[in-house]
This record gives C-alpha cells, structure tokens and sequence, in this order.
C-alpha cells in the first residue's frame, strides 16, 4: 500500500518493505512512478519513497549558473538549502512514521538535474550510502571541475549511472559534454577506489524512465532481488 506524506510543497509517495533496514529515495519530476512503487519495493526488498514537487531547476543546482537552453531562467544553486531539508526534516519525519530502523542502508536516486545532486551530496556527506543517477547533469557548468579539484572521499556504496546513447548528441549545445563529463567523473571514482557500474543505453534523456529505474534497482539491490 502506498502512503502519502507531505512536507509543504513536497510530496512523498512511501511504500513500506517488511525489511525495515533498507530505504530508497527517489527524486523525481512528476508522481507518475505511483503504480510502480509498490511491486518495485516487494521486488527488490527495500522501502521506497518517491519525492515530488520541487523546484527542479534550482533546488538541485549546486551553485548558481547561467540557464540552459540559452534564454531560460537562470539556476539559482539551492542544493545546501534542499540537502539541509532532506537531512534535518524529510527523513527523520518519514523513516520516524515508516518505523525504519535508525542505521538503515539509505540510497539516493535521482534523474537529470537531481541524478546531479545525487552525485554532488554523495561528494560532501554521508547521508546517503548508495547513489544513482539516470542521465545525470554533468553538463551543468563547472561541475566536471569541481569534481576533478577536489579529493574524493571514500564511499563504502556504490555508485550506479546511466546515460542514454543519444544524450550528447542534442541540439542543445550545452549538452555535447554529457557523455565525456560523465566519463570523466566515473574514471575520478574509480581511482578513488569507489564502487562504480556504467550502462549505456538506447534513446535520449527522455526515454524509458521506468526500465531505466529498474536497471538502477537491480544494480544497486542484486543481493536481495525477488524473482
């Protein structure tokens, strides 16, 4: 069963596994993962919570930036302000009403700009142990630079990213460097000593967000996959 929680803009579609030591959040545009939700989490044995309802073009921009496509708004870079947010009221609110125990595995998911805050957070704290970005913003200015001038702290998780073979190849030329950031970032993670794992797959950044999500879940929960 699916529950609702709410945190003023925000709505969180929660469904409870019988494990009580494994969560996932999802950061995603829309509320259209509802169906799916419920069979995922018996699936692949971990609670899941679906988080809706930001503002996607600055609370997951890390600092702020010009806006892309060229004429949009510009990025505002409130991802401290969300991540204080996530730390200090969603989790402890949700995982307190959900009953998931205090040391639980947590994992973040996120796609597009929030598979970029996923990554970003996972660089400066340890709310999170596993992350996955789904056609991650590594095109985001100053992003591959910020990665590649600091020192990456180890992670006992892992990390899981997928990028659609059509990404770079936009008409937005801001996006050209989507496929070399994003190898350039997972080459810094693996010398880091990090556990990484990269698929390519068909389509553009649009395509198949469910099967994508899947891919995501099988990598990141394959040690309790129900068949």
């Amino acid at each position: 069963m699916v529950q609702t929680i709410k945190f003023n803009n925000l709505q969180c579609l929660c469904s409870l596994s019988d494990c009580k030591d494994k969560i996932a959040y999802i950061l995603y545009p829309m509320d259209m993962l509802a169906p799916w939700i419920e069979p995922a989490t018996k699936k692949y044995g971990t609670t899941i919570v679906v988080i809706t309802g930001m503002d996607w073009q600055n609370v997951f921009s890390p600092w702020p930036a010009k806006g892309v496509p060229k004429g949009s708004p510009d990025f505002k870079g409130e991802s401290s302000e969300f991540l204080k947010l996530l730390q200090q009221e969603v989790i402890p609110q949700i995982e307190a009403t959900l009953g998931i125990n205090r040391n639980a595995e947590r994992s973040l998911v996120g796609v597009s700009m929030s598979g970029l805050f996923a990554l970003w957070q996972w660089m400066i704290c340890e709310t999170f142990h596993n992350i996955a970005s789904l056609s991650g913003s590594f095109w985001y200015e100053g992003f591959c630079e910020w990665m590649k001038n600091r020192e990456i702290p180890h992670k006992s998780g892992k990390g899981y990213f997928l990028l659609g073979d059509q990404e770079s190849k936009s008409k937005v030329k801001a996006f050209y460097s989507v496929a070399s950031n994003t190898k350039e970032i997972l080459s810094l993670l693996q010398k880091a000593g990090i556990e990484v794992e990269f698929q390519s797959v068909p389509g553009n950044h649009y395509s198949d967000p469910i099967p994508r999500l899947d891919k995501a879940f099988t990598a990141l929960y394959s040690d309790t996959l129900s068949t």
